[in-house]
């Protein structure tokens, strides 16, 4: 899209153009709109003081009226001054309140006969205050009518004789607020000072709290929007609005302006759209004007174009040259070309007398590289049986080295097992020597039992005597002496043979004890022979993995070596590839060289190279 000059330099121009009108129309705008809204606030406020001060003006002229009263109370008869008062300030009824609780009114109406107008809102305001007030507006009980009632106080204020009163109709002052209405959707209401609504464009609202209105309004803040003397935006009825609030003098209502902000500032919105439409026609005639100018100011260089694209395309012609004649930027453009030819010129006169040289280089090259090429393979060839050999080496060494290493591990295997057949033989030598120890306690045991069966047999003897010496009572006595001795007897005879038992068996837990020292020493003499068996078998397991570690790494050696040959193979061919792709492409550029148009001699100003001609 931007690829031409023209373009480009177009583009440049109406962004220039485009930025310039933005910032205008920003700062117009801004500033317009600034003067406009500060404008609009003082006319507002104006506007809100003016209707206010109408207002407080009302009730500034019924509070005098009322006031006028006074006179009527010490007369005799104060109705007639009721009367006027009540035409004078167009009230709806006029009266007196006295402290004896006693009223006058200046019309008959039927009251109730226990009135007492003491107890009347409007007699305790006025009292209380102890000066003129204005009652919260109320609907009338007669009329049903929207009123306020004025009332002031006769005497200081804690000795009140009287209170003067006049009821009026807020029709006019209603009607004068909802007249209020800056743009169409713009209204005004008017509050008092507990936020219950006076006046309003809808009737339904009248003495409702502000808040059914909008729950964001209260009292409190219409108040502080008052005392801060500044609009506040707010939302109503699903429209932006500002609020402009302002207090009636002489009393605690409040006069609101609720102006529609779209309306108010519809003029900046259509000045904004004009300003728009205003840049969109100047950004037009921008990008014609700046075509058309750039169009003609780069007329020359497209004629430099031409010339160029002449000499390019006449059969590689480097003897015309553009006319440089002036000493503005194209008069330069052709003068830097025309030097740029003539080093081109020269660069191609050098490349034509070197091609021929390059061509007959590049053919000893190849012839060279072919020869090489057949040594390289044949050197490979051999290097490739070399690494088989190898190879099979390496693989005959491995599986001695896996032999010798499960050799050594069997080796290792029946070591631990001849140490742990030597340590069984230890323990049975000293337990047969222990067995040896305890039958040789039992025989010394079996000779004291014979010892004790000897003695018994003697005493046995002795009591058999005995028995025989005392004849008949010691018959019993020589019956149990007899088998006594006849016990003894046995004893003896069964301990003999216990003992020579013991005897026999002592005699071969010795042999047996001989024959398990000698085994024990014949299994230490095989622990020793395995485990020297074990450490030879180890060492020729290491040899067998060194020398196979050794024969890999000349293995890896000889495939490096193979590998590094290949390559070399490949890359004298890839030489001779390249010599051949030289020789082609030396041909080529000599023929290259050939087509274009060059001098023999060199360009001298007395040679008048050609020129193209430059239209000016």
């Amino acid at each position: 899209m931007f690829s031409s000059l023209r373009t480009r330099l177009t583009a440049i121009c109406v962004a220039i153009v485009v930025f310039s009108l933005l910032v205008l129309s920003l700062a117009n705008f801004i500033g317009t709109r600034s003067n406009t809204l500060e404008s609009l606030n003082t006319q507002m406020f104006q506007l809100s003081q003016s209707d206010a001060g109408g207002i407080a003006e009302w009730v500034k002229g019924k509070k005098a009226v009322v006031s006028s009263i006074g006179q009527a109370v010490a007369a005799a008869e104060p109705v007639p001054a009721l009367k006027a008062a009540e035409q004078a300030g167009a009230f709806d009824l006029a009266y007196i309140g006295f402290a004896d609780k006693h009223a006058v009114f200046s019309q008959e109406r039927t009251r109730k006969p226990d009135y007492d107008p003491t107890a009347r809102p409007w007699y305790i305001k006025a009292s209380e205050a102890g000066a003129p007030v204005v009652t919260a507006p109320y609907i009338g009980a007669s009329n049903g009518k929207l009123l306020v009632t004025f009332a002031e106080p006769v005497g200081p204020k804690g000795s009140v004789t009287a209170v003067l009163a006049a009821d009026i109709l807020l029709d006019t002052v209603v009607n004068n607020v909802i007249a209020i209405k800056p743009t169409p959707s713009s209204f005004s209401f008017l509050v008092d000072g507990s936020g219950k609504v006076i006046a309003h464009p809808d009737q339904k609202l009248t003495l409702k709290p502000i808040s059914d209105m909008d729950a964001s309004l209260t009292a409190d803040k219409l108040t502080e929007i008052e005392r801060s003397k500044q609009s506040r935006a707010v939302k109503l009825n699903g429209r932006d609005s500002s609020l402009y609030v302002t207090r009636v003098e002489g009393t605690d209502w409040l006069l609101v302006i609720a102006l529609d902000s779209a309306e108010a500032t519809k003029a900046l919105s259509t000045m904004l759209t004009t300003s728009a439409i205003t840049a969109i026609i100047a950004i037009i005639v921008a990008v014609l004007l700046s075509t058309a100018l750039i169009a003609k100011a780069l007329q020359r260089l497209g004629t430099v174009r031409n010339a160029m694209e002449d000499i390019a395309s006449g059969e590689g012609d480097l003897t015309r040259r553009l006319d440089a004649e002036g000493k503005d930027e194209l008069a330069q453009i052709a003068s830097a070309f025309n030097q740029f030819v003539d080093k081109i010129a020269s660069v191609l006169k050098e490349i034509r007398s070197s091609s021929e040289s390059v061509k007959i280089s590049a053919q000893e090259i190849a012839s060279g590289n072919l020869d090489l090429s057949g040594r390289t393979e044949d050197q490979a060839s051999s290097l490739e049986e070399t690494a088989a050999s190898m190879e099979e080496l390496t693989a005959t060494v491995r599986q001695n080295a896996e032999n010798a290493g499960q050799a050594n591990q069997l080796a290792v295997t029946a070591s631990e097992f001849a140490a742990k057949g030597g340590n069984v033989v230890e323990e049975v030598v000293v337990t047969m020597e222990s067995i040896n120890t305890s039958s040789k306690k039992i025989v010394d045991i079996i000779s004291v039992i014979d010892g004790i069966a000897f003695q018994t047999n003697i005493l046995a003897l002795n009591a058999a005597v005995e028995a025989a010496r005392a004849g008949e009572q010691g018959r019993g006595f020589a019956v149990v002496a007899s088998e006594v001795r006849n016990l003894a007897q046995r004893s003896a005879s069964a301990a003999k043979e216990i003992k020579a038992l013991i005897v026999d068996s002592v005699n071969q837990v010795e042999s047996g004890t001989r024959l398990v020292a000698d085994a024990g020493g014949t299994m230490n003499e095989i622990v020793t022979s395995v485990k020297r068996v074990t450490d030879i078998m180890s060492e020729i397991m290491i040899a067998s993995k060194e020398q196979s570690t050794g024969i890999g790494q000349v293995n890896q050696a000889i495939g490096q070596m193979d590998q590094v040959t290949q390559q070399n193979a490949a890359l004298v061919e890839e030489a001779a590839a390249a010599a051949q792709s030289l020789q082609e492409q030396a041909s080529h550029l000599a023929q290259t060289v050939s087509g274009f148009k060059l001098d023999h001699d060199a360009f001298t100003s007395a040679q008048g190279p050609r020129r193209a001609v430059l239209l000016k």
